[in-house]
């Protein structure tokens, strides 16, 4: 199920990301937000499944950066829970962009 199949459903979970991106061009921006609902793998990867992550960064240095990408498959953890990891670049703005690297805040699987 793609993010567009998941619009107006309120079903599933989501994860919280916040954190820093890599400090280009002597600055860095915050990215805060939540994933969208899980988006199954496929045939192969048997309840696999994993989100979309996108969103617009803090504006700092005159401008912004917009990002968009999917996180990796879910990792467990101790409890019943687990987490995502991702890994993506934002957009090419001023001359520049900067990376987003990290895991999903944790939740119930």
């Amino acid at each position: 199920m793609t993010t567009e199949q998941n619009r107006g459903k309120t079903h599933g979970h989501v994860h919280v990301h916040n954190s820093i991106t890599t400090c280009d061009k002597g600055h860095c921006h915050m990215h805060l937000g939540v994933s969208s609902p899980p988006i199954p793998s496929g045939i192969y990867d048997h309840g696999q499944h994993y989100h979309e992550i996108s969103g617009r960064t803090s504006f700092d240095h005159g401008h912004y950066h917009y990002y968009r990408g999917t996180s990796g498959p879910a990792i467990s953890l101790s409890g019943g829970f687990h987490t995502h990891y991702v890994r993506l670049r934002t957009s090419f703005d001023e001359g520049h962009d900067h990376g987003i690297e990290g895991f999903l805040e944790a939740t119930m699987s």
